[in-house]
Formats: structure tokens, C-alpha cells, sequence
């Protein structure tokens, strides 16, 4: 076990030389990219295991939704905390490749936070369980399943969230980790003024977005990312069709798009002495319209949220490394956010929207809701408009959540 979790240590394909490339060197990339893809897909099969887990109990409090976007039924669960009525702040959790709303929510652990500080927590579901996160298929699930038009998902799931009375519609955030932190950084650059702040779990900025991540407002934006992730290198990585940056050269990346001025770093405490990982937060602040960015650089961290409290199988840790637990992703995640949003005024591209007939009840729209998006974006060419129709809930249906 120990052998295996020290092969995928080193999986990540290492960057090109600035002078050339050798033929050894060329070798080595390619066994490099194929340890890679090997750790990628041990990792994937690591997160998903966490099905086997059971979702932490909210009183009376889970709904199972569909929301019809672009022809397509999409589906969400909403945890509302006891006592909890909107409409309030909402967090937006994006699963990892090959996850379900039900395993996600029972791995990341968001739902105490939530219950904590009194928000609700949003779990929508990828198109065949991935994201169309915006990279080349070829470094994603997507090369072998049907993408989805994601972006309209998400852009129409925080409309109907303010449209059912659920949502404050100047605070919905929007976090997620690896292919969902991927989406989340792709949501920032294509849709800032969506949603009022954003985390990113272990997932570095495309290195393309140096150029074409051009959002039209400042992006508050966080990362969390372990310094050991074998799956999604903390260090980026390079492959023939896409790279990334490293998860310092990210965060700095939206330092200079949102005009920050000069970062400060300091340790976290070291809360649990049997913990060998230790939790780094470097913060630019300064920036543009009160925008700020985070790194919380987890030493020794694998391809895991740190969490206070483990949830994953036993089985998993040799692929996915350590969990760190100095810190809680759900609580770093609300307290980083929660300073964001609160104005009143409604994002730009949801328009004005009308709350459910009751607090905290949760309807359908009466009628098909359209849903403008931009006719072209430098991250993915032409779309067209997202029209929402009104979709049974699960009880109408007859599901219940897993």
C-alpha cells in the first residue's frame, strides 16, 4: 500500500525545459504522463469510494430538485439546516469527478458548517458526474462521456435558487474541489458577477487562463491545495494538450487580475499533534472593490479537503494522501466567503427575481425563465441561451435521495 502511494507521489509530468526537449527527456514525460493518468483515475476511483459513506442527517431538511435547462433534466440537492428559512446566504458545492451530490456531501463535510453559520448548501450534480470544467478532454472524464453544458446549469441553478425564495441573491457562492474546483475557476472567469465569492479545491488555474481568464470584475477567490497531491500536482503540470500552473502561480494570477497589492503569509496552528500535515495561509488583500485572494497550502496534504473530522474510506489513502486537519475546508471555506456579498443589490445576470408565495418555501418556477448568457466567451466559443422550465421535485417524482 505504502509502495503505491509513493508511486503516485511522483506521478505528476513534469514541465518542459525552456531549451528543448531530449529524447530521454521526452521518455521520461511520457512514463511521467502515464503514472499520471494512472494516479488520476486511482484517485477518482479513491473519491468516489466515499459512497459508501452515509450523508450526515439535517432534520427534515434534504430535497432532491430537478431543474430543466437546455432540454436537459439537471438534478440538485438542497440542505437546508434546522431553522434555517430564505431567503439566506447559499453555498454552491461542485463534486469531484465520478462523485454523487449524496457521496460528496458525505466526504466534504459542508453540512456543519452550514448548520454552524446558518446558510444553505447547494449540491448539483455533473452531466454523467463531471464537469465540463473548460480543460482540453483529454485532461478530464470528459474525452469519454457527453459534456454538458454546465455553465448554463449553474448560471440558471442560481436564478431558480433567488427565484424559489432560497437564496439571497447578492449572496451565492461557489465552491468545489478538483474537477468541480476546476468548474469553479471557470464559472470565475466566464460568470464573476454570478456569484459573490469563490473557492477552488485541489485544482490549479489552466495555464491558458494567463491570457484568456479576462472575468469583468474583481474575483474574490480562494484555494485550498495540498503540497503532496499526487493526482492534481500542487506544482502544475504539463501535458501535450494543456498545462497548469502551480497553486501559488493561481492564486497570484488573480492577485494581478483583481489588482491586489502585496501578499502576507502566516502558519496556521498546529491543532492536532498527531497530524503530521501542517496548514500555510498566504493573503493578498488591497485589491480592486475590496476583492481578496487566499492560498491555505496544506504541507504534506494529498488530494484531500482538510477536515477536522475524516470521513473517507481506509482504502482510499493510498492514492489520495493525506487529509489535513488543522483546518475544516467548510469553515475556512464560510469564513473566507461569508466577507463578500450582503449589499442587496442583485448580480447583474440574474435580474430582478421574485421569492417563493412563503419564506423558506421552495417552488418551481410558474413559468419558463430565460436565462441570458454572453454569445461568445475566449473560454468557449459560441452558446446559445439556457431556458429553465418548470421540473417535478423529487417528491412529485417519487425519488428520494440516496
Amino acid at each position: 500500500m505504502a509502495s503505491s502511494l509513493m508511486s503516485c507521489s511522483a506521478a505528476a509530468p513534469p514541465r518542459p525545459p525552456a531549451g528543448g526537449r531530449s529524447t530521454l527527456t521526452q521518455r521520461q514525460s511520457r512514463q511521467g504522463r502515464v503514472r499520471h493518468g494512472i494516479c488520476q483515475i486511482m484517485g477518482v476511483l479513491a473519491l468516489f469510494g466515499a459512497v459508501f459513506t452515509i450523508p450526515p442527517a439535517v432534520a427534515d431538511g434534504v430535497r432532491d430538485l430537478r431543474l430543466s435547462v437546455n432540454g436537459e433534466d439537471r438534478r440538485y440537492v438542497v440542505v437546508t439546516p434546522e431553522g434555517v428559512s430564505g431567503p439566506v446566504p447559499v453555498v454552491i458545492a461542485l463534486h469531484g469527478a465520478a462523485q454523487t451530490p449524496e457521496s460528496f456531501r458525505a466526504y466534504f463535510g459542508l453540512d456543519a458548517a452550514a448548520a454552524a453559520h446558518g446558510f444553505v448548501a447547494v449540491y448539483p450534480e455533473g452531466e454523467g458526474r463531471v464537469w465540463n470544467d473548460g480543460r482540453p478532454a483529454a485532461m478530464r472524464l470528459k474525452m469519454v462521456l457527453r459534456p454538458g453544458d454546465d455553465v448554463a446549469f449553474l448560471v440558471a441553478l442560481a436564478r431558480s435558487l433567488a427565484e424559489q425564495g432560497i437564496a439571497d441573491p447578492a449572496r451565492i457562492y461557489l465552491t468545489g474541489i478538483s474537477n468541480g474546483g476546476f468548474m469553479v475557476q471557470r464559472m470565475a472567469c466566464e460568470h464573476a458577477e454570478l456569484f459573490a465569492a469563490y473557492s477552488s479545491i485541489m485544482a490549479t488555474a489552466p495555464a491558458n487562463y494567463r491570457e484568456e481568464c479576462k472575468p469583468d470584475r474583481p474575483v474574490p477567490i480562494q484555494f485550498i491545495h495540498g503540497t503532496a497531491d499526487s493526482v492534481i500536482a500542487y506544482s502544475g503540470f504539463w501535458t501535450p494538450v494543456g498545462a497548469t500552473l502551480s497553486a501559488p502561480e493561481s492564486a497570484r494570477l488573480f492577485a494581478r487580475i483583481n489588482g491586489c497589492g502585496a501578499s502576507t503569509q502566516r502558519e496556521l496552528p498546529h491543532l492536532d499533534l498527531t497530524d503530521v500535515t501542517a496548514a500555510t495561509l498566504r493573503r493578498w488583500d488591497n485589491c480592486r472593490d475590496g476583492s481578496a485572494v487566499e492560498l491555505i497550502s496544506i504541507e504534506r496534504g494529498g488530494h484531500q479537503p482538510p477536515a477536522r473530522v475524516d470521513t473517507k474510506p481506509d482504502l482510499a489513502t493510498p492514492f489520495l494522501g493525506l487529509r489535513g486537519r488543522d483546518v475544516d475546508s467548510g469553515e475556512e471555506i464560510w469564513r473566507f466567503m461569508s466577507a463578500f456579498g450582503g449589499t442587496g443589490a442583485v448580480p447583474p445576470r440574474l435580474g430582478a427575481v421574485t421569492p417563493a408565495s412563503r419564506p423558506g418555501a421552495v417552488a418551481a418556477p410558474s413559468r419558463p425563465v430565460a436565462v441570458p448568457l454572453p454569445p461568445q466567451s475566449p473560454l468557449r466559443g459560441n452558446r446559445t441561451d439556457a431556458v429553465v422550465r418548470p421540473a417535478a421535485s423529487a417528491d412529485q417524482r417519487g425519488i428520494s435521495a440516496q
